[in-house]
């Protein structure tokens, strides 16, 4: 019987089904995608790391070695399974010419630093997609898929390097993947050559550095190997990386992604419960007297609600199944970025079952929340709903106010305005709608727009300057330092610049124990970073440290901490904690000089005056300078850096973008039907005593309005309340360096074009539902 009862309920409201149907397939289906998603990330770049074995620790060194020493450390460190050292020749972007079947270019605006190497025998392996050694014969070329990527590269195009009196022609055999160099936030690659054409080009063509890689049993000993590695005077002119944040640099463009899937999915479960509860409660007041008479006649309360019950249990099953064979079928549109950076990944067993427990949560939680709406059943008395039919909503008071009084509004803006401003909650579902719709729209346009602009600088460790100038590490540091130095001397369109210097000092962690700490000195030394806590050093017995190395440490602003180098110890006080995803995140800020130290890095951040152009600026001095120092703008830096997030960021906010404004349209429609069916008598009423169809029109597109803006509104203040700490939670955990990020608002697209959107489509879908008004039949409807 109750089956019989949902199937005529099925058949009667069609268009409400409809919309639940939908808001809970999207729902799941977002759910289940981020979790789709978020799983193929973690194990498409496990099995990538399984087939490839990247380094636990990895120190790139550019200068001569003595692998006897390094072979003699690595011996005696307790806990080591493997090491080995890797000969790479770096060459420049300009050394690199691509001739394609349509066109020839240049890669001499690639900022990332390109390193030949031969393929190795076990460990640290370049691997196609289908995650295979791959074997380069004589003649050939492996691209890394990062500059397939940034550049169009096809399998058969032509690389011809050239470099001083040699010239060398290769084809593309195969686009690789690079375990530990597939980020440009790691800001170097590798190209695969064969081992001839490798060992014919060393000596002949660029600079040679050398990876000198360790491997342990726990890849969590890397930070403590690091500490007495650089401690036994190694090999060191070079960035030196741990496994966990190869990991973490690899995946960034994917967490991202997935973050904002789980929060769009997450507003999206919120409005198919508001949806649930409206439509519950619209049909509880459309059959409450027949809820009277069920009571009457002896019917239990479960009996009564399992009739109910029973339809939104269906389409919360059809929504999810439907949702989840979706997400299932259209993976490929969110792995994409997945399979291109880590290889064609299968479907695992373990993301069919993960992505179905989240389908069946999605379903229990729908369930459970109808069942509590649906409680209000049990309060309703035969005598309420068959003799008094006063409802389940029991304020049926008149409205007392002097609104009705005005003189100076029109009457359609009178009776609209007063029935939203004293009856908000029988408007509530679209302003709640709304409000969701704008929050999920500007905190993912809020987070792109962020990683876009140039500010975000300050997050990677850098003061804001056009120009960003770095002295590699190597033999002739002091030489090309020299030169550096002499071209900004020199140059009359520089406004300003500022030097820092990178020494290494010894202090204490939290347990007491020895480690490392890189400190970059300089006058302007940590100024116009963002910081967590205190502020940029001002005195020299000052120092900020990095948000990583706090926690480490176990200090915060305003601590003091010991400073041990050059067989003395020097006391500093810590001015503040700033945030940072450079050299794996531990770095420090300080005015002093370190005279006493030799140092490891320069680098300088440039002003130019304002009639520069920063591009021509930067080759220019490039040209200058030559190789072994990196000239870069810094805006085509941060591009560079970040892009592969930016344009992963730019498809998925497209997506939902369109979601939102279905969702504020659908929302509209279901809402408007609702209340018309709702204020049938009402409107018979209006038409009665004068009122025309265009009045009535008037009044609902004036209540949608204003309700609306009330929404949008209240949309932007909550984006701007919860939109940062929702984010600056994700990044907390993620240990990237970066624990709070001031979101970037663009006034243009958060206060015109997204409101104007919204309010646009939800008055057009309004006009198209009130067209149905025209149908209406005032004796038969009074009749009724």
């Amino acid at each position: 019987m109750n089956w019989l009862i949902v199937k005529n309920d099925f058949k009667r409201n069609k268009v409400i089904n409809l919309a639940l149907l939908l808001f809970m397939m999207f729902s799941a289906g977002l759910a289940v995608s981020s979790v789709i998603m978020g799983v193929q990330t973690f194990t498409s770049i496990s099995e990538l790391y399984e087939k490839a074995q990247p380094p636990h620790f990895l120190q790139m060194h550019k200068g001569e070695i003595n692998q006897e020493k390094i072979d003699a450390f690595m011996s005696d460190y307790e806990g080591i399974t493997y090491w080995q050292t890797i000969t790479m020749i770096n060459v420049h972007g300009e050394s690199l010419t691509v001739v394609g079947n349509k066109d020839t270019y240049n890669l001499f605006d690639c900022r990332l630093g390109i390193g030949l190497v031969k393929q190795n025998e076990t460990k640290d392996l370049l691997l196609n997609s289908k995650h295979e050694k791959v074997i380069i014969d004589e003649g050939e070329i492996g691209i890394p898929v990062l500059l397939k990527e940034m550049y169009g590269m096809e399998i058969g195009d032509h690389v011809i390097l050239t470099h001083n009196d040699v010239q060398k022609k290769f084809v593309i055999k195969e686009f690789i993947l690079d375990s530990q160099m597939n980020s440009p936030m790691v800001s170097s690659t590798r190209i695969l050559l064969s081992h001839e054409d490798f060992d014919m080009l060393k000596g002949q063509v660029g600079e040679k550095e050398y990876l000198i890689e360790a491997y342990f049993t726990n890849s969590k000993e890397a930070s403590d190997f690091q500490t007495a590695y650089e401690n036994a005077g190694l090999p060191q002119n070079g960035q030196a990386v741990t496994y966990a944040m190869i990991f973490l640099l690899s995946a960034i463009t994917d967490i991202t992604t997935v973050f904002v899937l789980l929060l769009v999915s997450i507003l999206l479960i919120i409005v198919s419960f508001i949806c649930v509860k409206f439509t519950i409660m619209a049909a509880l007041e459309e059959e409450f007297t027949e809820i009277g008479t069920m009571k009457a006649i002896g019917l239990p309360f479960a009996d009564i609600r399992d009739i109910y019950l029973n339809k939104y249990r269906i389409l919360a099953m059809v929504g999810v199944i439907i949702g989840y064979i979706l997400a299932l079928s259209t993976s490929s549109i969110f792995t994409n970025h997945i399979r291109t950076t880590f290889g064609n990944i299968r479907m695992s067993p373990a993301v069919v079952i993960l992505s179905l427990v989240v389908g069946c949560f999605v379903f229990l939680l729908i369930n459970y929340y109808c069942k509590k709406v649906l409680k209000k059943i049990k309060k309703v008395t035969v005598v309420d709903a068959l003799v008094r039919g006063k409802g389940f909503d029991k304020d049926n008071g008149h409205i007392k106010d002097g609104l009705y009084k005005s003189k100076k509004l029109p009457v359609n803006w009178l009776m609209a305005i007063r029935e939203v401003f004293y009856k908000f909650k029988n408007w509530i579902i679209v302003f709640a709608v709304v409000l969701i719709a704008v929050l999920m729209i500007m905190v993912p346009v809020n987070l792109m727009n962020t990683f876009e602009v140039p500010e975000f600088i300050t997050y990677m460790g850098s003061s804001l300057e056009d120009i960003l100038i770095e002295v590699e590490n190597g033999e002739n540091l002091e030489t090309n330092y020299g030169r550096v130095i002499q071209v900004l001397e020199s140059d009359a369109g520089i406004e300003s610049y500022y030097e820092y210097r990178r020494v290494r000092v010894q202090t204490t962690d939290a347990e007491d124990e020895l480690k490392n700490l890189h400190i970059d000195s300089g006058d302007n030394s940590g100024n116009q970073l963002k910081y967590i806590s205190g502020k940029a050093p001002d005195e020299e017995n000052e120092i900020a440290i990095s948000y990583l190395n706090a926690n480490e440490i176990g200090k915060d602003a305003g601590d003091t901490i010991v400073l041990f180098y050059d067989d003395k110890e020097k006391e500093f006080v810590i001015s503040g904690i700033y945030q940072d995803v450079t050299s794996g995140g531990y770095t420090a800020k300080s005015k002093y000089d370190f005279s006493e130290l030799t140092s490891e890095k320069y680098s300088f951040s440039v002003n130019l005056k304002d009639n520069i152009e920063v591009e021509k600026k930067a080759d220019e001095w490039s040209e200058i300078i030559g190789p072994g120092v990196t000239v870069d703008p810094m805006e085509a830096f941060i591009n560079q850096t970040l892009g592969g997030v930016v344009k992963q960021l730019k498809t998925i906010v497209s997506l939902i973008v369109i979601i939102g404004a279905c969702l504020v349209m659908l929302i509209t429609v279901l809402f408007l039907k609702l209340r018309l069916a709702k204020d049938l008598s009402e409107i018979a009423v209006l038409k009665a005593i004068g009122f025309s169809e265009l009045d009535i029109k008037k009044q609902y597109l004036i209540k949608i309005g204003c309700i609306s803006i009330a929404g949008i509104l209240a949309g932007i203040i909550l984006t701007d309340v919860l939109g940062e700490k929702i984010v600056n939670l994700v990044l907390s955990i993620s240990g990237l360096g970066v624990k709070k990020v001031e979101l970037i608002v663009d006034p243009l697209v958060q206060y015109i074009l997204v409101p104007l959107l919204l309010l646009t489509l939800m008055l057009l879908a309004t006009w198209i539902v009130l067209r149905t008004i025209k149908r209406y039949n005032i004796i038969s409807i009074i009749n009724e």
